[in-house]
């Protein structure tokens, strides 16, 4: 699968994203503590349909470390 995104966070890293986003997707995440990796099957694919949107989602409300996430 292609790179679709790369997300610069604010702590200076960088997520990559795969894949494409639909309205019922859900997303795999790793992130730089393994400990934190997962499935997120609560983030709205309507309101938050774009990579952009989904990793910033991520970095407020989840955790500002992660490293890819892919559309699973």
């Amino acid at each position: 699968m292609n790179k679709t995104h790369i997300y610069k966070r604010k702590n200076g890293g960088e997520t990559w994203c795969y894949g494409n986003i639909e309205s019922d997707s859900n997303f795999d995440i790793v992130c730089e503590d393994d400990m934190f990796d997962g499935i997120a099957a609560d983030i709205d694919g309507e309101k938050y349909n774009t990579w952009h949107k989904v990793c910033s989602y991520l970095e407020e409300n989840y955790n500002n470390s992660v490293e890819q996430i892919e559309v699973c």
